[in-house]
């Protein structure tokens, strides 16, 4: 495979973070070297992620401290973008949040009402991402929420989640027990939809043709590029093995161990 032609056109990267720059708070050196390399070779650099651990100007202070550069306008979670299409949605709608404090804070700040466990409204929505902390009482207080004409929203659908110290439940894991006590099937805003990606390149003014989705997962980073028509490479410092991609029926353009693979090729 001639990746020197591959990549011959690209301008532009759009990178996962758990993975592929980090695990947790561990950097991923030889991944954050590159990013660093292909700045200076004046690509463009954005950052998407389906987690929802921190607001987007959290993401871009942890870059920075780990020496990736970042600017909060280049980041994009699934939280920041799933608020965004709420509010469009329905302005000030109200929300019943399974998640940690990024998730919330993206919700607040985009103008949507956030409910306590015990509220006697209803609510509009009931939007799930990675929460850590998660406990019957709160999948029991969503149920009672979707039960009463709540829409179910996943910010993404990982059923795992890389830590340095080994794999754990992702938000899908958590959407899956709603889904199943409820009977509705959450409709997903970050990846691998197409919305994500797609409000990124608008935003961003990033042309398909010139850009490449990287990641460390087939189901999520790889199938977002192919159904968005955009290149896809695949990382091995996260959750992907190759015994994976040999298996998988969807297939990345390039497969790496590393980034630092890539640099020969620019």
């Amino acid at each position: 495979m001639d990746h020197r032609a591959i990549l011959q056109n690209i301008r532009n990267f759009i990178v996962d973070l758990d993975g592929v720059v980090y695990l947790l708070h561990t950097p991923i050196r030889e991944n954050v070297d590159f990013l660093r390399f292909a700045r200076l070779r004046g690509f463009r650099i954005a950052f998407l992620s389906n987690n929802t651990f921190l607001p987007r100007e959290g993401y871009a202070a942890k870059l920075n401290t780990m020496g990736v550069e970042a600017k909060v306008e280049e980041i994009f979670t699934s939280a920041f973008v799933t608020a965004g299409y709420l509010q469009r949605e329905k302005p000030g709608g109200r929300v019943y949040a399974i998640g940690e404090e990024g998730l919330k804070e993206e919700l607040r700040r985009a103008g949507l009402k956030l409910l306590p466990r015990f509220s006697p409204r209803g609510a509009d929505f009931v939007v799930v991402g990675l929460d850590r902390r998660f406990t019957f009482q709160k999948m029991k207080t969503g149920l009672d929420f979707l039960l009463k004409g709540a829409q179910l929203v996943g910010t993404n659908p990982d059923p795992t989640y890389p830590t340095d110290s080994g794999v754990i439940p992702g938000a899908g894991a958590i959407i899956a027990s709603l889904e199943r006590a409820s009977g509705q099937r959450a409709r997903i805003i970050g990846k691998p939809s197409p919305d994500i990606l797609l409000f990124l390149l608008e935003t961003l003014r990033f042309r398909r043709e010139e850009t490449a989705v990287i990641g460390d997962r087939i189901d999520t980073d790889v199938l977002l590029g192919k159904n968005c028509g955009v290149l896809t490479i695949l990382v091995l410092t996260g959750v992907a093995k190759r015994e994976e991609v040999l298996s998988s029926p969807v297939q990345p353009d390039i497969v790496v161990h590393t980034l630092q693979e890539l640099r020969e090729f620019l």
